[in-house]
């Protein structure tokens, strides 16, 4: 099995590398810091599955995922996250991702995610995301509106006027989370303004 690991810290990369080193059916053939580094790596370089890395420069790992499906349409890909919010998750997998782990990993269980996403099928750690990710990957993905309780939360919040760094502090979480959440619910809700994300969740019951 052909890998690339895409992160844009190089203890992580080194890391993965030695973990994965003396597996006899792996070979890591390529390494990208940087999701524009993966895209030309990708294309250039036969590979089965890539671990790419949620935050990195120049463009995120999300950004990433759509049009490594053009210059790469046969590779399976394992996001790498420091979060097990759902959000993340159905973001991913609705991009293109076959599999989600966390950093927290073990070797083990990387390559067992490896091996299962080589073969085609799902794979996710975590309980909370599990479920979730066996949904949609199957295809039953939920309707645009039925929010996540977190998806909600920042939606009130927005309703109560609050801004970005104002719903993470509340929430306790990332501002980039916030703004994860932000780019789901706005997708969801096929709206574009903030205002309009308020008006139609308000009319639809979704917040008070």
């Amino acid at each position: 099995m052909k890998i690339i690991i895409a992160d844009d810290h190089r203890v992580v990369r080194d890391g993965l590398r030695w973990m994965l080193s003396d597996h006899p059916d792996i070979d890591v053939v390529g390494e990208a810091a940087d999701g524009k580094e993966l895209l030309e790596l990708a294309a250039a370089t036969p590979a089965d599955v890539v671990l790419l890395d949620v935050r990195m420069p120049e463009m995120t790992g999300l950004e990433a995922l759509e049009p490594l499906r053009e210059v790469a349409p046969e590779l399976k890909v394992i996001v790498l996250s420091m979060h097990d919010e759902p959000a993340y998750v159905r973001r991913a997998v609705e991009l293109g991702a076959s599999g989600y782990l966390l950093k927290s990993a073990g070797r083990d269980e990387i390559v067992r995610a490896l091996q299962h996403v080589a073969e085609g099928k799902a794979y996710v750690q975590g309980e909370v995301t599990g479920p979730l990710l066996e949904t949609v990957a199957a295809g039953d993905q939920a309707s645009p509106l039925d929010l996540s309780p977190r998806e909600r939360q920042v939606l009130a919040l927005i309703a109560e006027g609050k801004e970005n760094k104002q719903i993470a502090r509340a929430l306790d979480l990332s501002e980039a989370t916030v703004k994860t959440y932000l780019k789901s619910v706005f997708e969801r809700l096929d709206v574009r303004t903030r205002a309009e994300a308020v008006a139609v969740a308000l009319r639809e019951g979704l917040i008070d």
